[in-house]
């Protein structure tokens, strides 16, 4: 393993470096490879399938929504209706203000 560290050093500058930035490609190459193989493994483990049950899950879940008349925004809160205005005050607020 000595002999062989040290016969990095060998020879021109131009075959150390390029023998340095081999090296240094194929290990980040590796090191990426192998990273994500762990988090595509972990991400398979943690998430739920992608399939058919999942869809009609969702549509159930959907079509309990509609038929309770509750409406949800991406927040979780429910939506207020807004109440009816008067005309008078309609017109105020859309009207430019003379500030």
């Amino acid at each position: 393993m000595a002999r062989w560290i040290g016969s990095l050093n060998e020879g021109s500058l131009l075959r150390r470096t390029l023998l340095h930035v081999g090296t240094f490609v194929l290990g980040s190459l590796t090191f990426v490879g192998v990273i994500s193989l762990v988090l595509v493994s972990i991400a398979k483990a943690v998430l739920p399938p992608h399939g058919d049950g999942a869809a009609g899950g969702s549509a159930e879940e959907a079509g309990g929504e509609a038929t309770t008349g509750t409406s949800k925004t991406a927040l979780g809160k429910t939506s207020r209706s807004k109440r009816p205005r008067l005309p008078a005050q309609a017109g105020r607020e859309s009207a430019p203000s003379a500030d």
